[in-house]
């Protein structure tokens, strides 16, 4: 049976990592890599999962998720931030506990390998 995950998982596990070591945003650019290793990595673990993740999706996703996230328009390169008065532990709450066990791994440990956007 397929599990179907939504862009906000793959910012907020980004922004978990991330905000370990400090850092309060993703790049657009380092998220879309991120994405396509989790896909690559759930297809070579025989993980039948479906990301909801196209620009539409993410968009959506700061949007729905506004209390989490918000849009930084950078002259650099646009990326995605966590809200102001959002803090790791409110995402960590949110979104981690609700994705089956195996995929979960998968997303933190490819988390844990991104670098500073």
């Amino acid at each position: 049976m397929d599990v179907f995950v939504g862009a906000e998982y793959i910012i907020a596990n980004a922004l978990i990592a991330l905000g370990k070591n400090g850092i309060d945003q993703v790049r657009l650019s380092t998220l879309q890599s991120f994405g396509i290793k989790v896909q690559r990595l759930c297809i070579e673990n025989s993980i039948d999962a479906v990301f909801l993740f196209s620009a539409d999706r993410v968009s959506a996703a700061v949007y729905n998720f506004s209390d989490y996230f918000t849009f930084i328009d950078s002259s650099e390169e646009p990326a995605i931030g966590l809200n102001s008065t959002a803090k790791i532990e409110d995402l960590e709450k949110r979104f981690i506990g609700y994705l089956p066990i195996a995929l979960l791994k998968i997303i933190i440990n490819a988390a844990q390998e991104l670098k500073a956007a």
